[in-house]
């Protein structure tokens, strides 16, 4: 096999997912093509965009990939959180405590909390999927990686023994391996279900998230929202916790509009983050205090999503050995989860990473079941630890929530971070996030080939192709 043979990866749907996949699989020398049914980057502009929370576990990736300024350029730094009751109190804000991040812990990490828009998130990893590599990234290569992406390209059929796709127009393209990167009601993971025999539906959590935005021209005129803007507050995420509805408020972007979300039970449209909610989100707010009614009075178009208790796929690789999801595709996390993005784009870095150490079409189902067998036990401890976290948050009134509230109002007083210990369950949560900002998901792919993929038979895991192997491990 000649050093400059590629693999050709298609990837369905230029989400972050899509596109980090992108990013890193070129700089692991092989070919991609990204096929997305919108009709540009970050889906219709007429449509609403949310906001994005970025841990460090994220956001270092893309640092390491070159995209500090860019990314930093964009976003506004976190430096914790505030928690206030959702229903307020005689009128006025009830304030619970605030919790800021350890420095110490940033560093370790090699990143920030960083708070963005989504479609500019997706626009710079798009301009990133297209930049020509450096000559350092190009690692001796006669030719440059392709990645090529394309819109209004909706997949409706999909061959996994023959790695093909056919798109809405009748186009079919054809690879060497087929990434599902497009939702939780992706294409992909419908045809992956499908081979799972008859899945349970999908479970609907109660509650459904409204997302709006307010921009800063706006926010900044109010008297309530104007506190927004005030340092501390300006680097803090708002969080209020109430029963069975919860809100967040932060500023995002470099434009520092803010982003408004809304946890509520009174809405069941079962609606996406690319169509306008049908209810407007200042009529399902509920009993709130003057901040949350302020917010929904000025807020723009919104949209909603229903949180769901997504099936679990039992694997995220097909029969075929050739396809593969990753992404919500694979592991749907709740809405709005803080690591959503982050988990998102270490899929990404890490398929590629470990597709940096062949180019053997024999070894792609044995690197594909890696990449579940490593990605997996992660992804699911991270989604229990947020669907934890939105059980504490949107607790219903009675002992727990009073317990939980004794517990921040007590932290509060002792000057602690409303998250650290005076209750076990919150400092188990907490630690158990922290757990993870560490993480860095080139170096658990490099262990994999280490420990794993170099020491292989190589007449079983590629037929005899010891010099492939031998030359991707250098």
């Amino acid at each position: 096999m000649s050093h400059d043979t590629r693999l050709k990866f298609i990837i369905v749907g230029a989400s972050t997912a899509g596109l980090a996949s992108a990013i890193a699989l070129k700089a692991a020398g092989h070919n991609v093509l990204v096929l997305e049914r919108d009709p540009e980057v970050g889906g219709p502009s007429a449509i609403p965009t949310g906001g994005v929370r970025l841990p460090p576990n994220g956001c270092k990736i893309l640092f390491d990939w070159g995209l500090e300024a860019e990314i930093r350029a964009d976003a506004v730094v976190g430096e914790g959180f505030t928690v206030y009751k959702y229903a307020g109190k005689d009128s006025n804000r009830d304030y619970l405590g605030t919790h800021r991040w350890d420095p110490e812990l940033l560093t370790e990490a090699r990143g920030d909390f960083l708070q963005m828009r989504h479609a500019n998130l997706l626009r710079i990893l798009y301009d990133a999927a297209l930049r020509e590599p450096s000559r350092r990234q190009l690692n001796g290569h006669m030719s440059s990686p392709t990645v090529t992406i394309e819109f209004d390209a909706e997949v409706v059929d999909a061959d996994f023994d023959a790695c093909s796709v056919t798109l809405r127009s009748g186009v079919v393209h054809q690879g060497d391996v087929l990434i599902g990167a497009d939702g939780a009601s992706g294409y992909i993971r419908q045809r992956l279900l499908e081979e799972e025999g008859d899945p349970e539906d999908d479970e609907l959590d109660g509650l459904t998230v409204y997302s709006a935005t307010i921009p800063k021209t706006l926010a900044i005129a109010d008297s309530e929202l104007r506190k927004l803007y005030e340092y501390p507050q300006k680097n803090m995420v708002t969080f209020s916790v109430g029963s069975n509805r919860g809100a967040q408020a932060f500023l995002a972007g470099k434009d520092e509009d803010v982003v408004f979300w809304v946890y509520t039970p009174d809405s069941v449209q079962k609606g996406t983050w690319k169509e306008p909610a049908e209810r407007n989100i200042k009529d399902v707010i509920g009993s709130c205090d003057p901040m949350i009614e302020r917010l929904a009075l000025l807020a723009g178009p919104a949209t909603c999503v229903q949180i769901k208790n997504h099936y679990e796929l039992e694997s995220w690789v097909s029969k075929s050995g050739k396809v593969v999801v990753l992404g919500e595709a694979a592991h749907p996390f709740p809405i709005i989860s803080l690591h959503a993005y982050s988990i998102a784009i270490e899929d990404g870095a890490f398929i590629g990473k470990i597709f940096s150490h062949t180019r053997n079409p024999a070894r792609i189902m044995e690197f594909l079941h890696a990449f579940q067998e490593n990605r997996k036990p992660r992804c699911t401890h991270i989604d229990l630890s947020e669907k934890q976290y939105i059980d504490v948050m949107a607790l219903p009134d009675g002992p727990m929530q009073a317990a939980r509230d004794a517990a921040m109002r007590a932290n509060e007083a002792a000057g602690r971070n409303v998250m650290d210990a005076g209750n076990l369950d919150l400092q188990q949560m907490w630690d158990g996030m922290r757990m993870v900002f560490g993480y860095d998901p080139a170096d658990d792919a490099d262990e994999w080939w280490v420990s794993w993929g170099r020491l292989r038979d190589a007449a079983t895991a590629s037929k005899g192709n010891m010099a492939d192997i031998a030359e991707c491990g250098e």
